[in-house]
């Protein structure tokens, strides 16, 4: 099937296409995507000569990701939202460079590197509640960022952000809602297209014009200016960060008295194996912005929206109440098959709200996907929060339900049906480190307090799938079991 004979989409008519769409209502133009029955749609993405299609089958999925990775990249339009904050980190990064950083850092994410890691996550949780007031009245969301963001730091950076939380987290906060905000913006869709054309011109055109034009292809990687009401807060959001950034790298290179094991001194260590060449300021930079925050931010929003569905289902916040109490007031490692319903409860949040609700990649070349023959540039759209709301994957699928995850159900399932964690190569490094910090968390937190919803929250699409409202809960200390 060519790519002009793939069925369009629901929801691109009028002036705009898919785009306006997703500008207008992006979980709403999600949701009509699940509720489709055609396995690869084409999207009408606002200029003509751009190509997109979305897949939204498990085995379209698998093809993608796993089996035919190689014919894609990272989207441009990823890379162009996330280029001031990430770069070229590991999750923006492309070919050889990306294979090199994770090669750097995987040795951090072994079954025996996450062990050492328990002790930290169980203190910061400690430490956390401590701060909280019997009957006091919290958001959820700032707290659970609190949380993780302790954890990321200590964990990967030996580093203390405790005291700077706050600060931090609004920086963060700022430059994740322009990232969420850009992308598929008029202005974003001219630039890719831009970058695009010059990058033909690098490989394709005359030769006297590809040097030049794979210079200018280069500098149209991320934004040329940060124009609009939101430009001047995002811009000092970032020299916040990078400041911040700078002085741990700093403090780090002038340290010798110390040997340290983490992320930060295998990034500063690490040579390139063929010109033996450290990283420059700006790309350990680059990495520890990208592992910060995903260290931190999918899971401290998914540490609240299990929460939340919990506080709304009684019976599954009992039985979650009662396993933490059989586990007792000090988690350790080694209790962590005793804390399976907060596994799975943490996995059905997951499924629900998942923190990266729609990624993109690029095809390198010209590729088969399914029955659909894809020409080279076309962005392939995949949705977790479309896939997982999908009822014929998920029976009643807005149901709150961990025991999906109990190991028979899984089984049942497309091994591809649930991405909250991408997949194939590219699937997050960290996927087990936040399975394990999310139950050694809930362990801590639901042995000392219960939480009483205040009120509705609802998923707000901006880079992540954070709550609109931040969950508000009113905790009183418990007396366990």
């Amino acid at each position: 099937m060519r790519y002009e004979s793939i069925p369009l989409a629901p929801g691109g008519e009028g002036y705009g296409g898919h785009a306006a769409a997703f500008r207008r209502n992006r979980l709403g133009t999600l949701s009509r995507l699940a509720d489709a029955t055609d396995p690869m749609q084409r999207l009408r993405p606002g200029l003509p000569i751009a190509r997109a299609c979305v897949a939204i089958d498990p085995d379209l999925v698998q093809e993608i990701l796993v089996e035919k990775a190689k014919s894609f990249d990272k989207s441009d339009m990823l890379r162009f939202s996330l280029w001031n904050l990430a770069g070229e980190g590991l999750f923006t990064s492309n070919g050889e460079l990306w294979r090199r950083q994770r090669k750097t850092m995987a040795p951090l994410f072994t079954p025996k590197a996450l062990a050492a890691y328990a002790s930290d996550m169980v203190a910061c949780s400690v430490r956390t509640c401590a701060t909280w007031k019997d009957g006091e009245t919290i958001t959820l969301a700032h707290e659970t960022t609190r949380l993780t963001m302790g954890i990321a730091a200590k964990t990967l950076f030996d580093a203390d952000t405790f005291s700077e939380a706050d600060e931090i987290g609004e920086a963060l906060t700022v430059a994740l809602d322009w990232t969420g905000w850009v992308i598929g913006q008029p202005v974003a869709l001219l630039h890719v297209v831009a970058k695009r054309l010059f990058d033909e011109l690098a490989t394709r055109g005359p030769a006297p014009t590809r040097r030049g034009a794979g210079a200018i292809a280069k500098k149209l990687t991320g934004p040329v200016v940060l124009a609009g009401a939101r430009g001047k807060p995002f811009a000092e959001a970032i020299r916040f960060l990078d400041e911040h950034v700078q002085k741990m790298i700093d403090d780090r290179r002038s340290s010798t008295s110390t040997r340290h094991e983490d992320l930060l001194a295998r990034l500063i260590e690490a040579r390139d194996a063929d010109s033996g060449e450290a990283m420059s300021d700006r790309q350990v930079r680059d990495e520890v912005l990208t592992l910060f925050v995903a260290g931190h931010e999918t899971t401290a929003t998914a540490l609240a929206w299990t929460l939340y569905s919990a506080c709304r289902t009684p019976g599954v916040l009992a039985q979650m109440h009662a396993e933490v109490d059989e586990v007792g007031d000090s988690p350790t490692l080694a209790d962590l098959p005793r804390l399976g319903l907060c596994l799975r409860a943490f996995k059905e949040a997951l499924r629900l709200y998942p923190p990266v609700y729609m990624f993109g990649r690029d095809a390198t070349s010209d590729v088969t996907i399914g029955e659909c023959r894809l020409p080279r540039r076309t962005n392939v759209m995949i949705s977790p929060w479309a896939m997982h709301r999908s009822a014929a994957i998920y029976p009643d699928p807005e149901r709150f339900d961990p025991d999906r995850f109990l190991p028979e159900n899984e089984a049942k399932r497309h091994r591809y049906a649930y991405l909250p964690f991408g997949a194939g190569p590219r699937v997050c490094l960290g996927n087990h480190f936040a399975y394990m910090e999310a139950q050694l968390a809930l362990a801590v937190l639901l042995r000392r307090f219960e939480f009483e919803l205040m009120g509705d929250d609802e998923p707000e699409p901006s880079a992540t799938l954070r709550p609109r409202y931040g969950i508000r809960m009113r905790v009183r200390r418990r007396t366990p079991a």
